[in-house]
């Protein structure tokens, strides 16, 4: 029988590209921890199971929030910071109203829906303040992710 990843102990998760999710969570309340005990259990069948729970539980405590910041990496090495924000039911198949924010470029906004689920499963792929290539790909061209990339729902 093999263990669980473990994301403190730097374990590789094979749902990510990179051994690295960044910065743990950060600490919760008891408020925080009451709230979400019970999600992980609904989110963890799309989001890897129970097995990949080091890395379910900050992701869905950030769902929590309804807020993450993150920057976006380009070619040339530099970096545009976003604000990524959404709000709706946290039940894993429903869909989310989102809206992704550059502070420096007021101009450039994008909204849209997804399954809180797929949202949950891009935070457990957070490297470094940035989300995986697949949720760009997606955003910018409509190009559902691909099995390994993690399709749920």
């Amino acid at each position: 029988m093999t263990s669980a990843p473990n994301p403190a102990s730097g374990d590789h998760n094979p749902f990510l590209s990179s051994s690295s999710l960044g910065a743990p969570a950060h600490g919760q309340t008891n408020g925080q921890a009451s709230l979400l005990e019970p999600l992980i259990p609904l989110f963890a069948p799309y989001c890897g199971g129970v097995a990949y729970q080091g890395y379910l539980e900050p992701a869905v405590a950030q769902l929590l929030l309804g807020e993450w910041s993150g920057e976006r990496g380009v070619t040339d090495g530099s970096s545009h910071r976003f604000v990524l924000s959404w709000q709706g039911e946290l039940a894993p198949l429903e869909n989310l109203d989102c809206s992704l924010r550059f502070p420096a470029l007021p101009t450039i906004a994008y909204t849209f829906t997804m399954p809180a689920c797929q949202l949950v499963y891009w935070l457990m792929q957070r490297q470094a303040q940035q989300l995986p290539v697949a949720f760009w790909r997606w955003l910018f061209t409509g190009e559902l992710p691909s099995a390994s990339e993690g399709v749920v729902g």
